[in-house]
């Protein structure tokens, strides 16, 4: 089997690399002769892989055994990717606990260009079903959770997304007073027609800029009252894990 390493360049050489340390990882200790027979490549471009991989870390050599494995280094290769995946894991469950606490399902969403979008949901473990959106991005202006998440932004910020988003001064201003009615409050509302009658969300925004979290509830079931004193600090603390969450903390 001709070694064809030095002959079909830097592309080539690179998959022959991969495909070892791949097969390295997955035998976690091995022979130059295992390792021949695993990735089915000629034993000259094996060593010469190996040195390679040694140069850099990621591999080292048992001087008694004279087996080979991969270093701890090789995990940086997919740090950004399993730290992706871990916080997705805790937000979910952030979102599945709120669903056994609330019943009423509830969404996470997060600022997306000058809109909101449906990160994550709890809606097959809340106990209470209710008509899905038909949509999972909506105008930052025109979504409780956008004026949530605008809510917990400096003023600076705000008017930064004012400015950009509107091009009236009467229109900043009376957004301007709905978003910081909103901050004075800890929530927006917004009633959802689309949705069905008397249909509502309240979004509370997740602290450090982080989203939002939206409940859609029945106004007609749920008072005001039942809102401030029972469901929206429980929502809250979902904020709260979510915000821990994206910090690599795990739900409270």
């Amino acid at each position: 089997m001709q070694d064809l390493l030095a002959t079909d360049g830097p592309t080539g050489a690179l998959a022959r690399g991969l495909r070892l340390l791949a097969a390295l990882n997955d035998l976690e200790t091995a022979t130059v002769t295992g390792l021949v027979k695993e990735t089915n490549l000629p034993k000259a471009t094996v060593i010469r892989l190996l040195h390679a991989l040694q140069a850099e870390g990621y591999a080292a050599q048992d001087p008694e055994t004279l087996t080979y494995r991969v270093t701890p280094k090789v995990a940086s290769l997919s740090r950004s990717l399993i730290g992706k995946n871990q916080t997705e894991g805790l937000i979910q469950v952030a979102l599945d606990l709120l669903a056994d606490e609330l019943k009423w399902p509830a969404e996470y969403l997060v600022q997306d260009g000058g809109a909101m979008l449906i990160q994550a949901n709890n809606r097959e473990r809340a106990p209470i079903k209710l008509k899905l959106f038909e949509r999972r991005r909506f105008p930052i202006l025109d979504s409780a959770a956008g004026v949530a998440y605008l809510s917990s932004l400096s003023d600076l910020e705000r008017g930064k997304w004012l400015k950009r988003l509107l091009k009236h001064q009467s229109q900043i201003a009376s957004t301007k007073r709905r978003i910081e009615a909103a901050a004075q409050a800890g929530y927006a509302t917004r009633s959802l027609p689309e949705l069905g009658p008397n249909m509502r969300v309240a979004a509370v925004p997740v602290p450090g800029g982080g989203g939002a979290i939206s409940m859609i509830y029945f106004d007609d079931v749920v008072t005001q009252k039942h809102l401030d004193a029972v469901l929206l600090p429980i929502v809250k603390k979902t904020a709260m894990n979510v915000a821990g969450a994206l910090q690599g903390k795990y739900p409270s």
